[in-house]
């Protein structure tokens, strides 16, 4: 079954340009192998760390969006580990969270529409009802 997925890495910032390459062609190439999709690849370049690893303020970043079958996973991330120019490397799967992203907004946009209806909404109640009680207080004053 396949799986949407987001591959992120940083690469050590003394990595030329080819480096940078094989990297990439190494993880496309095992994609394309498993009959996946490649959505998009983005190289970010060379940017600064949160923090140091391995001694480097910088790294180059890039993520790719496929979708592939999950027991590729192991295969690629055993790739990256290996990988002597790979720093740090993750797989997310994006599947589970747009599934949750959906259902929130598709409550959302009920909650509108039950709002638009009655011709109220929920926050701006709360606002008159407090508006109202400090009125009440300052005429009590």
């Amino acid at each position: 079954m396949k799986g949407q997925y987001e591959i992120g890495y940083v690469l050590n910032p003394e990595s030329t340009e080819e480096d940078v390459k094989k990297v990439a062609d190494s993880i496309l190439g095992i994609i394309k192998k498993a009959k996946g999709e490649i959505e998009n690849v983005d190289e970010w370049g060379r940017r600064p760390l949160a923090y140091r690893i391995q001694n480097h303020n910088e790294g180059v970043f890039t993520f790719i969006k496929t979708d592939f079958d999950g027991s590729v996973v192991a295969n690629i991330e055993r790739r990256l580990r290996l990988s002597e120019k790979v720093m740090r490397f993750l797989v997310l799967r994006l599947d589970d969270k747009l599934k949750k992203a959906n259902k929130l907004t598709k409550k959302w946009q009920k909650i509108d529409k039950n709002a638009k209806k009655t011709k109220t909404f929920p926050q701006k109640e709360k606002k008159d009802e407090e508006e109202l009680k400090i009125k009440n207080e300052v005429k009590d004053e």
